[in-house]
């Protein structure tokens, strides 16, 4: 099975570069997957994922309803009403992917998101919050976890 790890964030805003890191350590114990870090937009990201069997998305999310560090996973089909902060312009993932088809790219059939629960989104740092950056080998083997079974 040839799989993707898309890492999304940006490596200078503290805890939105959460994916950055978890793609590390799962790259360690994942031989042979291919990983991806970007904070690139949506449809940017398309060509990229096309040929894949399984694409593991994994990205920060806040939403002030879960502790620091916890674990969201989430259907393609959940996300149909959110809005990416990179830009007005950009869509959401599953019409990005649903577009994708549609033009012909090969989607994957096994699409999991992960979103990764974050204290701060906006401040400059190249470093993650104390908080979440105890808990990144547990983020990582939760995650590992769910791929292997």
């Amino acid at each position: 099975m040839k799989q993707l790890i898309l890492a999304l964030g940006n490596p200078i805003l503290s805890d939105d570069a959460v994916a950055h890191e978890i793609a590390d350590r799962l790259e360690e114990k994942l031989p042979g997957v291919d990983i991806i870090k970007s904070s690139a937009a949506t449809m940017d990201l398309v060509p990229g994922i096309s040929g894949y069997d399984r694409l593991i998305v994994i990205d920060a999310i806040k939403t002030g309803s879960a502790a620091v560090g916890t674990v969201h996973r989430f259907g393609l089909d959940e996300l149909t009403d959110t809005v990416r902060g990179s830009s007005p312009h950009d869509i959401n993932f599953a019409t990005a992917f649903e577009m994708a088809r549609k033009w012909g790219y090969e989607i994957p059939a096994d699409i999991r998101i992960y979103g990764i629960e974050v204290e701060e989104l906006a401040k400059f740092s190249e470093a993650l919050t104390p908080q979440l950056a105890e808990k990144l080998d547990e983020i990582a083997d939760r995650i590992l976890g769910e791929l292997t079974e």
